[in-house]
């Protein structure tokens, strides 16, 4: 089976305290689906996810500072009791790291920052980003942090 990749856009817009996700799913140039679900509920945790989805669930089983045996090629916007965090790995160990800005992380993540920082909302920016970036697209998804509830 290929392996299947999905370098995405996340957007963290921290006065709107949403996040907004693309769903397409890519193997190389390939697109396999733009319907995609790249987030998931984890005990009180929502994970968005890009990068490899073979390691988004080994992603979640890391704690900060933790060295995985096998290095995760994915990162996340994580949210836990309204906190929003961003999970990398650095090369060496897992981090956790709470977001106290806007932000956002995947292949369109320069595009939807710029979005941001001109006024628009997180979907908004998501959706300047897939007019740029090739592996973002599909449906886009919002989540609004202080209702809890996808828009």
């Amino acid at each position: 089976t290929p392996m299947e990749q999905n370098m995405t856009t996340i957007v963290f817009d921290h006065e709107g305290r949403q996040i907004s996700i693309d769903s397409r799913l890519t193997d190389g140039s390939i697109i396999v689906s733009d319907n995609y679900e790249k987030f998931k509920f984890k005990k009180s945790e929502l994970w968005f996810f890009c990068g490899d989805v073979s390691d988004f669930e080994g992603l979640t089983e890391l704690n900060h500072n933790d060295k995985p045996t096998i290095a995760p090629d994915a990162s996340a916007i994580m949210v836990r009791d309204s906190a929003v965090w961003l999970v990398t790995f650095n090369g060496e160990y897992c981090t956790h790291t709470p977001m106290k800005n806007s932000q956002s992380i995947g292949s369109g993540r320069c595009f939807a920052l710029a979005a941001l920082d001109f006024g628009k909302s997180a979907f908004e920016a998501v959706t300047y980003a897939s007019t740029r970036d090739y592996l973002t697209g599909g449906k886009i998804v919002t989540y609004d942090i202080d209702s809890a509830t996808f828009l």
